[in-house]
């Protein structure tokens, strides 16, 4: 790398070294973009939300920044020493080169390392995050000319020859500014971003306005795309249905999917989720649904919600957006579902396991499923089988039933249905194997009564019963107490406890602890890959295995 002369510091505008300088940017840029992999995806995970993911950023248990900070100062140390050593025999200009070869190959060693770093999601390549990419880079080539610009002013200033020799070496500082520049780069995006937000969602509405299909909304801090998934399977037997994907829950989800909605199609059904006071009625005026379904109500969110009345009015803007025409149905199982549903002014219905418009009799729950009577007000009652796994999942149907039977179904349509329904993946999905090892996979999201109803379902088989879980988050104050009363829980149906990751692990063991159980059968891995490796060391045929729960990686 060229030195540049103390008596000519103007020499900076030359234009073979300008084009030396552009090279060495664009390199740079390179690097910092495949480095910062993880800080793209944990920013996506939060949402495009600047405030969630500064709030990540500034954890001290951040193992990502700690993780470049030792690259930071691993590269800075082999720049020292390679640059100084080369020095006597090469001369200051080719150690300079040497120095910042030896910065390359660390980023690159570094870069190799992430990869190899099993993340629960993948970054999504929407055009959104190439966007945010394409701006990142621009500023991150402004920030490394302007690195060299300011190391090149000092070695003007400062007339020394170690000086000179590793003026460079302030490279191995910028892979720690990246995910600054990162925010920097959201910040100048976010008016473009906002307006073609607004651009999406209006045509959203205009696109929902001039369909003259039934449109169903439903909420819940659980359950949400379950009841969505049930409800799909049975209208469709009669409609053609349109339903939000996956866990499609936010008003752009809705924009993606409302945008293949046709004059072919009968029923359009959004899942609505929320974090904020304000978000179910962003996407009740945006859907405008004529039935409404509630799932149930706990403390799921409660970081971001804060209080959890602001959770309960939260899911109730629903039903506020609804005119006294429209349809609403609430969990009977849930105490505040049943407490909402006295609140509110549309045609409102309970249903669920204990009792309503629509309630199970003589449930009878196995390892192979479900069998239970569907019973409809003034309907005679249907037998019932289903592959789902749990009592939660009979008071999902429920709920699913009481819709369909409103919007025409009759009771043997609805039971025809529900005897086709097919687990969601990763929740409370069994997995084959072949080792005589039944694997129950629960590791979507899950919430206190997810945790309760996954328990359940693993203490109806038999055999030694083995739970990995890293336990619950986004609970703000009441995380630690959630957690020891699931590790509690658990000692009360496992045989054996894997806790993955240290985020709730002391309070996890402690529960474990309180439930009566020793510290030999509970194991500690820092990761689930690790935690897997632990797994496959204890497994023995015959057992049953839990997976419950999966934090995402902005918590790893």
């Amino acid at each position: 790398m060229p030195i540049m002369k103390a008596e000519s510091f103007a020499a900076l505008y030359d234009w073979k070294l300008l084009l030396v300088y552009i090279s060495i940017c664009l390199l740079n840029c390179v690097l910092l973009l495949f480095s910062s992999a993880k800080f793209l995806l944990a920013f996506q995970q939060c949402g495009y939300k600047k405030r969630e993911y500064s709030k990540w950023f500034m954890s001290r248990n951040n193992q990502y920044i700690a993780r470049l900070s030792l690259l930071c100062l691993l590269a800075f140390l082999f720049f020292c020493v390679l640059a100084m050593t080369f020095a006597p025999v090469v001369g200051e200009t080719a150690a300079s080169y040497v120095g910042f070869v030896a910065y390359i190959l660390f980023v690159a060693v570094y870069i190799n390392t992430e990869q190899h770093v099993n993340a629960k999601m993948h970054l999504k390549k929407t055009r959104r995050m190439v966007r945010l990419c394409v701006t990142y880079m621009f500023f991150v080539f402004a920030m490394t000319f302007g690195v060299l610009t300011l190391a090149n002013l000092v070695a003007y200033l400062i007339k020394d020859r170690i000086v000179s020799l590793l003026m460079y070496s302030v490279f191995c500082v910028t892979p720690i500014l990246a995910p600054l520049v990162l925010m920097l780069a959201a910040l100048v995006n976010a008016p473009f971003e906002n307006w073609n937000n607004r651009r999406y969602i209006n045509r959203t509405r205009r696109i929902l306005e001039k369909s003259d299909c039934m449109k169903i909304g439903i909420t819940g801090s659980y359950g949400k795309t379950g009841v969505k998934n049930i409800l799909t399977t049975l209208l469709s037997q009669k409609y053609r249905v349109l339903a939000t994907p996956e866990s499609y829950n936010t008003p752009l989800g809705v924009a993606l999917t409302a945008k293949k909605l046709d004059s072919t199609h009968d029923v359009f059904i959004a899942e609505m989720g929320a974090r904020h006071v304000g978000d179910i009625s962003d996407l009740a005026s945006l859907v405008k649904p004529q039935y409404a379904v509630l799932t149930g109500v706990n403390n799921q969110h409660l970081e971001t919600f804060k209080t959890e009345e602001n959770i309960k009015q939260t899911k109730f803007e629903l039903f506020e957006n609804l005119p006294e025409t429209a349809f609403g149905f609430f969990s009977s199982d849930n105490e505040i579902s049943k407490e909402l549903y006295g609140n509110a002014k549309c045609n409102k219905f309970l249903a669920g396991i204990s009792g309503g418009l629509v309630h199970a009799e003589q449930i009878s729950v196995g390892e192979g499923g479900t069998s239970f009577y569907l019973k409809i007000e003034g309907e005679k009652a249907v037998k019932c089988n289903t592959t789902l796994l749990g009592k939660h999942n009979i008071s999902n149907i429920c709920l699913a039933a009481a819709v369909a039977y409103k919007i025409g179904l009759s009771p043997k349509e609805i039971a025809g249905g529900i005897n086709r329904l097919k687990a969601v993946e990763h929740r409370l999905e069994m997995v084959t194997n072949n080792k005589d090892i039944r694997i129950i996979d629960d590791s979507y999201n899950s919430n206190r009564d997810g945790v309760h109803a996954a328990l359940e379902v693993l203490s109806s088989f038999e055999g030694r019963k083995i739970v990995l879980t890293p336990g619950l988050v986004e609970l703000g104050k009441e995380e630690n107490i959630a957690n020891y009363e699931m590790g509690k829980a658990i000692a009360a149906v496992a045989d054996k406890l894997i806790v993955i990751g240290r985020h709730n692990a002391e309070m996890l063991i402690k529960g474990w602890y309180e439930g009566g159980r020793g510290n030999e059968d509970v194991l500690f891995a820092k990761s689930l890959e690790k935690g897997n490796a632990m797994l496959n060391e204890i497994m023995r045929a015959g057992d049953v295995v839990l997976f419950e729960n999966d934090l995402p990686d902005t918590y790893c």
